[in-house]
């Protein structure tokens, strides 16, 4: 990978780790489904219009539409999963299950991606990852209620469709730009999101008046986390190996962990310590070879 490639990568784990605090913050004042669905919205209006004037091609060819439907549906899942997750566990966990997605992203590229082969180095990092995540659940086991291990679980599906999600992508993007991958993405999303808001979230909205806080957090969400960051990521994917771009993804765990901790006061246990450090570690060591 280029220097620019690297730097890019750092930027957008950084960007994504952060969003997962702010994304609890959101979740205050409106359910997950409706603010992930106007996330979407907001996102795609802001999106097309700068396409336009960017000249950025936003057409789907006819034979790649099935793979950007399915990028789409995969988006859905993992994004409704993520912010349906966060209602019961903490941002910093939910960013730790998350990334695990670089770990199934290599392993998937073994059967999906030409010259992405399975390694031993990718056999270790996804054990190493394996062990971080029975970590959490061992946490979240011990709660009497179970709601923390709902929200882990969910996580832990939306790291699933994101590792699959990367894969279709690397296909898509020979034929679409990474710009309309994501436009027509978060489109298709939020049809979805504010469907199944309507049909199952019906209490009193918002659950408090919407201030500054909700309003930086939102926006911060939107256009740094959704227009830059997925952007870039698909930018990214277009122009390197999915392994080879999760490879610094080991990062984003570690944000989620700190900034959970320095904005929302998470809880820091040993458990969660231990499990960042081995899912970070086995995102490295999946991807060593391919540095």
């Amino acid at each position: 990978m280029s220097t620019r490639s690297v730097l890019g990568v750092i930027a957008v784990c950084v960007i994504w780790g952060l969003g997962f605090a702010l994304m609890k913050v959101g979740l205050r004042y409106l359910p997950p489904f409706l603010y992930v669905g106007l996330r979407f919205a907001v996102t795609a209006a802001c999106l097309f219009p700068l396409m336009h004037f960017a000249g950025i091609d936003w057409r789907v060819p006819k034979g790649s539409r099935r793979r950007m439907a399915a990028i789409a549906f995969m988006l859905f899942l993992q994004q409704g999963a993520i912010f349906w997750g966060l209602t019961y566990t903490t941002a910093g966990r939910v960013g730790v299950i998350l990334n695990t997605q670089p770990v199934i992203t290599a392993v998937l590229a073994h059967w999906f991606v030409a010259h992405d082969r399975l390694t031993w180095s990718k056999v270790a990092g996804l054990l190493l990852a394996v062990l971080g995540i029975f970590l959490i659940f061992r946490e979240s086991f011990q709660q009497t209620d179970g709601m923390m291990r709902f929200g882990d679980l969910l996580a832990l599906g939306a790291a699933i469709s994101w590792g699959a999600q990367n894969v279709v992508t690397k296909h898509a993007a020979r034929t679409i730009r990474p710009a309309a991958i994501t436009g027509w993405s978060v489109v298709v999303s939020s049809v979805l999101l504010l469907a199944l808001s309507l049909l199952v979230e019906h209490r009193p909205l918002p659950f408090r008046p919407l201030d500054a806080a909700f309003l930086g957090a939102t926006a911060y969400i939107i256009l740094v986390a959704t227009v830059v960051g997925f952007v870039l990521w698909n930018y990214l994917l277009e122009r390197n190996s999915p392994s080879r771009v999760t490879s610094f993804c080991f990062i984003t765990p570690l944000a989620s962990v700190f900034f959970g901790r320095l904005i929302l006061g998470e809880a820091l246990t040993l458990d969660i310590l231990l499990a960042t450090g081995l899912v970070g570690l086995g995102i490295f060591v999946a991807n060593y070879n391919h540095q």
